[in-house]
């Protein structure tokens, strides 16, 4: 009398989806989610490949009245992995910075973040979601030294990055994220909050508030032209002044899907003041290779 009890259940569990879908009702496949334009710099929020991103920047800082013309880099490398069907990620980012400074080329290391959040999609593909970064206080230099001016050049480039080249200190970056698709349009944002803590006194804390914004076009099938806008704003940075509180950076970029590998070219420079009013202005490049891979994939080619 069982077995054909669970029989007609097994058969009533295989038709739901045909039987919903004559009544309306989607079946909810969790990967139905169109494709978007991957941002240079924002991560793609509904990816379902393990990616890799090297990043790199490099621009020329120009003075405020008596200073000298210099030139910064920042390498960035970025891993991030999808878990819990395309609603769970995590990954890492660590950046180093050079810059010109005393007539030598120098080098520091910045903080070591990891990063984990979380996501909610349509099918439409509106996406809502946040997450929390913690930096570890990897960036060891003398905050009065040369290190500390090559650290400033560097994080200059990147403003929405400045925690990375707060020495000695531990942080946390908590943030929402939200894209909108409209046919090949994309707009995705985020908003963020920076807070870094002294390893040697609880005191000294660090509280910046971030923003990021891509607006991308999907002009062909594998190429994407788009806008990102970064602001950092320091609500709480010792010798900061009020004018000198909010630094912008603009960067007009095109990106192109391979299969494998998606590189992107943006150049950038600042709309007002730079970071802390340190320099006149800025201007550059950011060339970023970002590595996709899909456990799916069959016969080494990865599934689109």
């Amino acid at each position: 009398m069982r077995l054909p009890l669970v029989a007609g259940l097994l058969v009533a569990c295989a038709a739901w989806p045909a039987v919903a879908s004559g009544q309306g009702m989607r079946f909810d496949d969790p990967y139905d989610i169109p494709k978007a334009p991957r941002p240079p710099t924002l991560p793609e929020l509904t990816h379902s490949e393990m990616e890799a991103t090297l990043e790199t920047t490099a621009g020329a800082l120009l003075p405020n009245p008596g200073g000298d013309r210099t030139h910064a880099y920042v390498q960035r490398l970025a891993v991030e992995v999808p878990l819990g069907l395309r609603r769970w990620f995590v990954g890492a980012q660590y950046e180093i910075g050079s810059a010109t400074e005393s007539g030598a080329f120098r080098t520091v290391g910045g903080n070591l973040a990891l990063d984990g959040r979380t996501l909610w999609a349509t099918h439409t593909g509106l996406a809502l979601g946040g997450g929390i970064t913690v930096m570890l206080p990897t960036a060891a230099y003398d905050p009065s030294g040369p290190a500390a001016q090559v650290a400033l050049d560097a994080a200059s480039l990147r403003p929405w990055d400045v925690t990375f080249f707060v020495p000695g200190a531990y942080g946390v970056r908590p943030y929402v994220d939200v894209r909108a698709l409209d046919g090949p349009l994309v707009v995705q944002f985020r908003q963020g909050l920076d807070v870094t803590l002294s390893t040697g006194a609880l005191a000294d804390r660090h509280f910046y508030a971030t923003a990021g914004l891509y607006l991308g076009w999907q002009a062909l099938r594998d190429l994407a032209v788009g806008l990102e806008a970064f602001e950092a704003y320091a609500i709480q940075v010792p010798g900061v002044q009020d004018g000198a509180r909010s630094a912008v950076i603009v960067s007009p970029n095109v990106r192109v899907a391979l299969p494998w590998v998606q590189p992107a070219i943006s150049a950038f420079t600042n709309v007002g003041t730079p970071l802390y009013g340190a320099h006149d202005s800025l201007w550059g490049f950011r060339l970023a290779f970002t590595v996709v891979y899909d456990p799916s994939a069959m016969l080494g080619l990865k599934a689109r």
